[in-house]
């Protein structure tokens, strides 16, 4: 067994714990035990069966199986041509959906996956105890997922393009955003984007637009020294008269008249 050392730098979204190989002894087994972060087997050559929730699966060379943390698995070594494989532990704030993207939903153990076998030949050329280590096994962790996710890629939902769509306007509202720049972007008709998204959330994307605008900007004029002028140029609009028509509508009242009176009520507060 070759083992390699880790450093736990505690990196809050994906955190290496453990990597290293081993080509095991004909029958060798663990188990049944438990971990108490992700562990990924990648199997290199040979076969075993691994054992989880009652269930037992006979897995082969290219195959891999997960270990969730506080399951308990048991696995073992064929007798007539036992596997090598290459292991890697992880935890972190994003496994559970990074896994799940993977196609590793809460009932799926293991994956016949041979495609990414050269990313866990990449992991045996990472060497242990370097300032780069860790960042090496994050960036390797981020390789794998993508190259899963791009295995089981399948046509968008129409929840996906909604999704898809929000989070562009959020991402880049001080921008001359176009619903059909996005709709392009997407490679879908502008049409279609207007209706789904209409569907899914009440409102067109351009009524989303304005809305994430205007909120932007009167949080801009209640919470920073910044003019009407470049708060209109800061969420998307060059215009400021055009800027305040629009503002006005939403709110009742001018952006200037917005500020004077959120100043004053702070002042009351504060009095």
């Amino acid at each position: 067994m070759l083992e390699r050392s880790v450093l736990n730098r505690g990196f809050p979204g994906l955190n290496p714990i453990s990597y290293g190989s081993e080509r095991c002894e004909p029958g060798h087994a663990y188990g049944y035990a438990s971990r108490d972060y992700y562990l990924i087997h990648y199997i290199m050559s040979g076969k075993g069966i691994f054992a989880r929730g009652g269930i037992t699966h006979s897995l082969h060379r290219g195959c891999m199986f997960l270990i969730r943390p506080g399951e308990l698995t048991y696995y073992q070594a064929d007798e007539q041509s036992p596997w090598e494989y290459i292991w890697l532990g992880f935890d972190g704030s994003l496994c559970a959906p990074l896994l799940q993207s993977a196609g590793f939903s809460d009932d799926v153990c293991w994956r016949d996956a041979p495609q990414v076998s050269y990313l866990f030949e990449e992991l045996r050329t990472i060497p242990d105890r370097q300032p780069s280590t860790e960042l090496s096994l994050c960036s390797l962790l981020y390789q794998l997922f993508s190259a899963l996710c791009s295995q089981d890629s399948a046509p968008h939902a129409p929840r996906d393009y909604v999704t898809r769509t929000s989070d562009y306007i959020r991402a880049n509202y001080a921008l001359p955003v176009s619903i059909e720049s996005i709709a392009s972007m997407l490679g879908i008709d502008r049409r279609y984007l207007s209706r789904i998204f209409l569907h899914e959330t009440g409102m067109t994307p351009k009524e989303y637009l304005v809305r994430i605008r205007l909120s932007r900007a009167a949080d801009l004029l209640e919470n920073s020294s910044c003019t009407v002028t470049e708060t209109a140029r800061s969420v998307g609009y060059d215009d400021v008269y055009n800027f305040s028509k629009i503002f006005k509508k939403k709110y009742g009242i001018s952006p200037a008249y917005y500020r004077q009176q959120t100043a004053s009520l702070i002042k009351e507060k504060d009095d």
